[in-house]
């Protein structure tokens, strides 16, 4: 008799018997039972019969031909890193296999690595029938990496902004600049795999890894002290070139300076070659050429700035540059240079600044200046000035302003650093003495100590103050006796014009025109718009 759980099977003359110990028993579990021993051909009707009643039943005639030893099958995984045994099982009577059967079938099937003699007798011992089990194991490759470059500084890379961040959409760009030392990308490098081996004893290779290189052109090079680091050798825009880092000394924008692009903050030069919109800003410590209008925008160079296209300042606008300004008209805006400003067209309702000049003699009638304030070291000049309507417009010519300030300030500051010293070194010169006398304790000597220091600080914040202020005196020693105005065309009333400190109001139209200080006189002259007399002009 065989036993499992609640049913068993007995071999009788007549043939087979199934019984149970209780007859609450599902069907399914009946039939796998059965099936487990073999028994697949049975009177059906006998079996729901003692599905029915529970009481033990004949439910098929013995036949030794049936009788069927066991068959294991030994299947191998498509990767050959693992071995499947399945069994067959035998008619209940026939013994199932043992575990030297199912490792020479395992043999057969060339399986030599990886038998696991623990699920070969688990498999055994629980009798699991007709399911493939595994009961041998390969030993997998490890897989290696392959080299990766990855960029600390990504010029492709879009803006993001979390959730939770607030940001300045006029302020930001999308132009990313670099510096010199600046780490731009990394190698990771390539990391080998290891083989391993199927059950059939053959190695499984692992795959071949694949190596890469920076790809770099000017401006960028590999680090010195560590070879798997890019860093930047130069100032400018890093770009991306059909996968090919670079960096640019120029900034060269095909588009309008707006949303899309963001304000520009640039080491280099920077050509716009289209508008800069209203809110934005465009700093570059190199030149700055527009083709396009700047409306209500903020131009910021530390040399040359060219704007073909003209500025609409709209009361906000403004341009600075250390070297001339060239644009083509002015509306509203704030115009500052340490050199010269020349508009091709009209300056209208507009402050300008300029250390030397401020020439609006354009071929068009409209070369006019009208409103606003004009303030310039040397010479103002333009085809008309003011306006029929009688539009204030005031034009400085002379000593400026800001630059007088800016003597008293550094003057003074020289006389703050050289009157610190004058308290400073008696008393570190008696300090010296007792420590020469070998009369210093710690608490003077301490003082000895930040006294020197002090000292050090004062001279070279005295020096520096004092270069800077040689430097502004000698500009204004070239403007000091100089300043004209010019109008080729028709100065109108309206116009206040202030020379060296002397002031003129024009009260009727004047035409080719010039405005100088007469010294002498302590007066404004009048003379041809072509005089170029005594030292005026330069």
């Amino acid at each position: 008799m065989f036993e499992k759980d609640n049913f068993s099977l007995e071999a009788k003359e007549d043939g087979i018997y199934v019984s149970c110990k209780e007859h609450d028993f599902k069907e399914n579990d009946l039939y796998a039972f059965l099936k487990e021993y073999g028994i697949i051909r049975y009177d059906f009707k006998a079996v729901r019969q003692f599905i029915k009643d529970g009481k033990p039943s004949k439910i098929c005639l013995r036949n030794p031909a049936l009788e069927k030893d066991a068959k294991i099958t030994v299947t191998l995984a498509k990767d050959k890193m693992a071995a499947m045994v399945a069994i067959d099982p035998p008619f209940f009577s026939k013994p199932w296999p043992t575990e030297e059967q199912v490792k020479k079938a395992l043999a057969a099937a060339g399986v030599k690595v990886g038998i696991n003699d623990d699920s070969i007798k688990s498999l055994l011992a629980r009798q699991i029938a007709n399911e493939p089990i595994a009961v041998a194991e390969g030993v997998k490759p490890i897989e290696g990496k392959d080299a990766y470059i990855e960029l600390l500084k990504d010029p492709d890379k879009p803006f993001e902004v979390r959730d939770d961040e607030k940001i300045d959409f006029w302020s930001r760009s999308t132009i990313v600049t670099v510096h010199p030392g600046q780490e731009i990308a990394i190698k990771h490098p390539l990391e080998n795999g290891k083989n391993g081996v199927d059950v059939t004893g053959a190695v499984a290779k692992a795959k071949q890894v694949k190596n890469v290189e920076f790809s770099f052109g000017d401006g960028l090079a590999r680090d010195e002290e560590n070879n798997l680091l890019l860093i930047a050798t130069a100032e400018g825009q890093l770009k991306n070139e059909r996968g090919r880092l670079v960096v640019l000394p120029e900034l060269d924008i095909h588009q309008d300076i707006d949303f899309g692009v963001g304000s520009i903050d640039f080491t280099g030069a920077v050509k716009v070659h289209g508008s800069v919109r209203e809110g934005f800003h465009v700093v570059a410590q190199g030149n700055i050429e527009i083709f396009g209008p700047v409306e209500g925008a903020d131009i910021d160079s530390q040399g040359v700035v060219i704007i073909h296209g003209g500025v609409r300042g709209m009361g906000k606008g403004t341009v600075r540059a250390s070297g001339d300004i060239s644009l083509n008209f002015v509306d509203q805006a704030t115009i500052r240079s340490s050199g010269t400003i020349l508009a091709n067209n009209a300056i209208l309702h507009s402050n300008l600044y300029a250390q030397r000049a401020v020439m609006a003699l354009g071929r068009s009638k409209q070369s006019q200046i009208a409103g606003g304030r004009i303030e310039a070291g040397l010479e103002v000049s333009c085809n008309i000035l003011g306006s029929e309507m009688g539009t204030k417009t005031e034009v400085v010519v002379g000593l400026p302003p800001e630059m007088l300030e800016k003597r008293k300030v550094f003057t003074n500051e020289v006389k703050r650093c050289e009157e610190n010293l004058e308290r400073v070194e008696p008393n570190l010169a008696l300090l010296k003495k007792l420590e020469a006398a070998g009369q210093l304790d710690d608490k003077k000597r301490a003082m000895m100590m930040d006294l020197t220091k002090m000292k050090f600080q004062l001279q070279a914040a005295r020096d520096n103050m004092q270069a800077e202020l040689n430097a502004l005196l000698e500009q204004l020693e070239l403007v000091k006796d100089k300043g004209i105005v010019r109008v080729k065309d028709t100065c109108y009333p309206g116009v206040v014009i202030s020379i060296r400190g002397l002031s003129y109001i024009v009260h009727e139209p004047c035409k080719f025109t010039g405005f100088i200080a007469d010294d002498e006189a302590r007066a404004i002259k009048l003379v041809p718009f072509d005089y170029m007399g005594g030292r005026v002009g330069g």
